[in-house]
């Protein structure tokens, strides 16, 4: 009886120690992909050298426009950059935005309500841009809250989140 007892025991405790484990490597997974972080100047540099933002007309989207135009507290944000059609014959632009520790969700949910109204704006307009609009890519990497609107903004999103 006692052996059978100590081989229960011994059972139970590799099954607890294997379970253990195995949350370890999620968590820690876990906090690997949260603690991904984007270089938004360096990504900003390569957006601006590829198409279609090296060939457009755009303007720099700076902190002020952020709260003024794009409805995003600025209290939450540590930098933006971003360019954004000087005129209203093109809708392609872009978006970082690093966001301040605990504000990443709040930013993004911001910036996709900002992206609604954009969407709704180009509706009647312009229907390949407007394509473009619907077609937009919106997401975070680590503190950073992009929005890409371009005919190529699949292959630009792969290259700020490879």
């Amino acid at each position: 009886m006692k052996k059978n007892t100590l081989i229960t025991l011994i059972v139970v405790i590799l099954v607890i120690a294997v379970i253990a484990v195995g949350a370890y490597f999620v968590l820690n997974n876990k906090n690997n992909e949260e603690t991904k972080t984007l270089d938004i100047n360096s990504a900003g540099q390569t957006f601006d050298n590829s198409s279609p933002f090296n060939e457009l007309a755009t303007m720099d989207i700076t902190t002020d426009l952020l709260g003024s135009q794009f409805g995003i507290n600025t209290e939450n944000v540590e930098n933006v950059v971003g360019k954004m059609p000087m005129m209203n014959v093109q809708a392609s632009m872009y978006i970082l935005i690093q966001a301040k520790d605990g504000t990443v969700e709040t930013v993004k949910s911001e910036l996709e309500k900002y992206a609604e109204q954009y969407e709704q704006q180009w509706s009647t307009y312009l229907p390949e841009q407007y394509e473009l609009v619907q077609n937009r890519k919106v997401g975070t990497v680590g503190n950073v809250v992009y929005m890409i609107i371009a005919e190529n903004a699949e292959t630009l999103e792969q290259e700020i989140t490879k």
